[in-house]
């Protein structure tokens, strides 16, 4: 007898449960399998001090943060954009770009030729490139591309190559890689109507494009490139400034 309810004690498989109901089990929580969260924007801070100066204020504070005479940029190369009265973050770029273009949306839309842009953007960083890259995905058509121009995941040769093979209306780079591309022969002046400054972005350290000699000084070597230097305030065929 003692034999019998060990071995009952042993197997436990004669051992009869509580009553409960067959469906309790659904009545309890279901263990919930933990959700990543969702990717968030990257925080990013602005400062819109200078993108909301007239072109005369535009032209001081450049020749403010230049020592070279001849990297002098006149008042008549900017454009003035201080009637744009929303946020300067990334997500109102497309905004402001239709906003100071003589036809909007259709004409960012549009290219004539391989390697000539009308709009060239110039971003701090390679991230910042590829983050205005994405917004202004909205002027992306067959006949005109928007193209990202950066050198840390790109070889230059890459660029040059894309550049020669597709219609670009709108580029997006960093200093050096523009100008890279002009000495190339892979990014043609002759159809640049606006070059647009990404000036009230901050980096990670809380510095503007403008605070960054290693990337200051480039800027002015490329709005001084002489094809681009001469046509500012043309009469035909004119390169506005605008900072954004």
């Amino acid at each position: 007898m003692a034999r019998t309810k060990m071995a009952a004690r042993k197997h436990g498989g004669n051992k009869r449960k509580l009553d409960v109901p067959a469906d309790a089990e659904s009545d309890r929580p279901a263990k919930r399998t933990p959700s990543k969260p969702a990717a968030q924007p990257r925080q990013t801070d602005l400062d819109e001090t200078i993108a909301m100066m007239d072109p005369a204020l535009l032209a001081d504070h450049f020749a403010n943060s230049i020592e070279l005479e001849e990297q002098y940029l006149p008042t008549k190369s900017f454009r003035n954009t201080t009637a744009f009265d929303k946020p300067h973050a990334g997500t109102k770029l497309p905004e402001f770009l239709e906003q100071f273009a003589e036809n909007g949306k259709a004409e960012l839309s549009t290219c004539e030729e391989e390697a000539s842009p009308h709009t060239v953007i110039i971003a701090p960083s390679g991230i910042r490139t590829a983050d205005l890259n994405r917004e202004l995905r909205v002027f992306n058509t067959e006949e005109s591309k928007v193209a990202k121009l950066i050198a840390k995941h790109m070889k230059l040769h890459e660029n040059i190559d894309y550049m020669r093979k597709n219609k670009v209306g709108i580029a997006v780079g960093t200093p050096t890689r523009v100008k890279d591309l002009i000495d190339a022969d892979a990014m043609k002046t002759s159809d640049i109507r606006r070059i647009v400054v990404d000036g009230s972005y901050k980096d990670e350290k809380k510095r503007s494009i403008f605070e960054m000699e290693e990337l200051f000084r480039p800027l002015l070597a490329l709005l001084n490139m002489e094809q681009i230097r001469k046509r500012y305030g043309a009469e035909e065929d004119k390169v506005e400034i605008l900072v954004f």
